[in-house]
C-alpha cells in the first residue's frame, strides 16, 4: 500500500514536470505564454511581428463568445487573448474564421494554401472577395532582420521587423485550396491561354493596373470571370502554374 502511495505521488511529479504550467490548455487548442514573449526572442523593440499589436475584439468560428486577438504576420498564426498574461495561438489545422469586430468588418481563413513554389502552408489569409466564380484572398507578411554586428565599413544595426509587400491569392470554386498569384506580370500572364493574356494586358496598360494593388487585382479578376466569357476555363491552369516565382514576404 505504501509504495502504491509512493509511486503515485513520484507519478505525479514527474507528470507535473513534463506538462508545466505555460502548457496548460483550453478550449481553442493553444498553449499559454507571455503577450511580451517576442521581445525577448526576438531581442527588439523595433517594430513587431503583429499587424495589430493591441489585441482586438474578434468572433472566432462559430462561438457565441467574443475574444480579444492580435494576427503574428511574421509566423502566420493568430494570438487569443485569455487573460493576464495568457495568451494561446491558434491552432491552424482547424481551418477556422476569424472576423475582426473593430468596425473594419475584416475577416480571415485560418487553413492550407499553396506558396509561390508550390509548397503547400499553414496560416491565415485575409478575404478580400467572395464570389461564385472566384475568392480573393490578400496576406499580409512582416519579415525579421536579425542584428548585426559593426564590420569594417559598415555600422552595427539591431534586430528589427518591417512589413513587406502584400501577396495574393486565388481560390476557384473547382480548387482544394487557395494559390499564390505572383506580382510578376509576365510570370501572372504565363498562366494564361495567349488570348486571355492578351485581354489581361490591354487592360492593364488601359487602366494603369498593378498587381500589387488590391483595387487592381479585383478589377482585373472582375474583368476576367464576369466579362469575358470562356476565361474562366483557363484558370484551372493556376493550380499547376502558380508556383512560379517568388514573393517579397515570408514563404
Amino acid at each position: 500500500m505504501i509504495r502504491t502511495i509512493v509511486f503515485t505521488i513520484l507519478l505525479i511529479g514527474l507528470m507535473a514536470l513534463a506538462y508545466p504550467q505555460n502548457a496548460l490548455r483550453d478550449d481553442l487548442n493553444g498553449v499559454y505564454y507571455d503577450p511580451n514573449l517576442y521581445i525577448e526572442e526576438y531581442e527588439t523593440k523595433d517594430g513587431s511581428p503583429y499587424l495589430n499589436l493591441d489585441f482586438t475584439p474578434a468572433k472566432i468560428g462559430n462561438r457565441e463568445k467574443a475574444y480579444l486577438v492580435r494576427l503574428n504576420a511574421y509566423m502566420g498564426t493568430i494570438e487569443v487573448w485569455i487573460k493576464e498574461n495568457q495568451v494561446i495561438v491558434l491552432d491552424n489545422s482547424r481551418k477556422e474564421k476569424v472576423m475582426l469586430l473593430d468596425g473594419s468588418k475584416r475577416e480571415y481563413v485560418i487553413g492550407d494554401f499553396k506558396s509561390s513554389k508550390g509548397e503547400v502552408i499553414q496560416g491565415f489569409l485575409e478575404i478580400i472577395e467572395c464570389s461564385d466564380a472566384y475568392i480573393l484572398y490578400k496576406r499580409e507578411t512582416i519579415k525579421y532582420f536579425k542584428k548585426t554586428k559593426a564590420g569594417a565599413y559598415a555600422p552595427a544595426k539591431p534586430a528589427q521587423f518591417e512589413q513587406a509587400n502584400d501577396q495574393f491569392y486565388l481560390k476557384c470554386p473547382d480548387d482544394q485550396m487557395p494559390s499564390y498569384l505572383s506580382n510578376n506580370k509576365k510570370k501572372f500572364m504565363a498562366v494564361f491561354e495567349p488570348k486571355a493574356a492578351s485581354k489581361i494586358k490591354m487592360l492593364m496598360k488601359k487602366e494603369h493596373l498593378s498587381l500589387d494593388k488590391e483595387e487592381d487585382m479585383l478589377q482585373i479578376l472582375d474583368a476576367m470571370f464576369k466579362n469575358w466569357n470562356g476565361i474562366s476555363t483557363f484558370i484551372s491552369s493556376i493550380i499547376d502554374k502558380m508556383h512560379l516565382g517568388s514573393p517579397s514576404g515570408n514563404t
